[in-house]
């Protein structure tokens, strides 16, 4: 077993994540975003296919992102139930 290599965990790690990377650039959005979401709420909902998929397609064509596209569809559903 002579000449075994040894493995060193932070050199792997570098090499995975970049050696002397410095602060990520996207800090201030990630704060924006934080920020953002204090008033929203994380569900999980099964949707059937055929939603989802113009869900997805709805929220291409107006360029705006899914979030965004559903709660604007509930807030015009829901309209006497938000009062």
């Amino acid at each position: 077993m002579a000449g075994k290599a040894k493995f060193d965990k932070e050199s792997a790690f570098k090499s995975i994540i970049g050696a002397g990377r410095g602060p990520d650039k996207d800090a201030p959005v990630q704060e924006m975003t934080k920020a953002r979401n204090r008033d929203r709420v994380q569900r999980a909902y099964f949707l059937d296919r055929d939603l989802d998929k113009a869900l997805r397609r709805m929220a291409l064509e107006e360029e705006k992102n899914l979030t965004e596209t559903i709660n604007e569809l509930l807030r015009k559903g829901l309209v006497g139930y938000l009062e």
